[in-house]
């Protein structure tokens, strides 16, 4: 197994993270348009602790790193929330055109999105049905690249 290919599918992962962090940050431009007309506080505690709780669920399961997890987590949350407590920043016109454009390819990554966490739903299922769980989850998903890799080698 080559160090290269595993990078390679990191980078791949890696890239895929920024647009979504990117998508979620431009829904974070509608929860601020929200919370304006509502006049609701920007900063939510509850919410907050509902997204780490489940970040904690997740990594009971999975066995990814816990604190990671939530760290990670509590970088997003205060990513939005200088996106709501700018909202100035967000105020211009946007051509239609311009949403035309990409609306097909974002409908369609929306799509990939959904299929991908479905089938990623489903591959949890199958582990725990099968008794596995926390870090055999993880180990799991490892052995499943170290297979890839090596008959991509082959």
């Amino acid at each position: 197994m080559e160090l290269d290919i595993i990078r390679k599918e990191l980078d791949k992962l890696g890239q895929s993270l920024d647009y979504i962090i990117l998508l979620r940050l431009s829904l974070a431009i509608l929860v601020g348009e929200v919370k304006e007309e509502q006049q609701l506080p920007i900063y939510q505690s509850a919410r907050e602790e509902k997204i780490y709780n489940s970040q904690k669920s997740f990594a009971e399961q999975t066995g990814a790193d816990s604190e990671s997890l939530v760290n990670i987590f509590r970088e997003l949350i205060a990513s939005a929330i200088r996106v709501e407590t700018n909202m100035e920043h967000y105020r211009f016109e946007v051509k239609e055109a311009d949403i035309k454009a990409i609306k097909q390819e974002l409908n369609t990554s929306n799509q990939i999105l959904s299929d991908f966490i479905s089938h990623m739903d489903s591959v949890k299922e199958i582990l725990h049905e099968n008794g596995i769980t926390g870090d055999k989850f993880l180990v799991s998903l490892s052995e499943y690249y170290k297979n890839l890799f090596n008959s991509n080698e082959s």
